[in-house]
């Protein structure tokens, strides 16, 4: 019966496939949360960044209690200021800010439907 061993060839493909992809996501989920820790534990936080040049940016870091401005370079990172912290604006973190995913897919799926 050569057509049952290549249908069970084919299905034992498709679940290595989906067993690798499982594996990949877990992996990634757990990096990127180990990651994010260590970024957002300790007195050190970037706060914003922005690109002023090709590899140049100036952040803003808060350090223990103080916020203050960096520039950094390739090879350097430079003291500019400090900022007050009643000045500071904290973007928002997660999605960005004014859209829930879920209303944008219900958005999307009543278009569809329309079509």
């Amino acid at each position: 019966m050569p057509d049952a061993n290549g249908f069970i060839q084919l299905v034992t493909v498709l679940a290595l496939f989906a067993f690798v992809l499982l594996v990949t996501y877990l992996t990634t989920r757990f990096v990127g949360g180990y990651a994010k820790e260590k970024m957002t534990s300790g007195n050190i936080e970037i706060i914003d960044t922005a690109k002023v040049a090709p590899s140049k940016y100036i952040a803003i870091v808060r350090t223990a209690s103080k916020y203050i401005a960096v520039g950094i370079g390739k090879d350097e990172i430079t003291f500019l200021c400090e900022i007050p912290e009643d000045t500071i604006v904290k973007r928002q973190t997660g999605n960005a800010p004014g859209y829930d995913f879920k209303e944008l897919m219900e958005k999307a799926k009543a278009r569809i439907g329309k079509k």
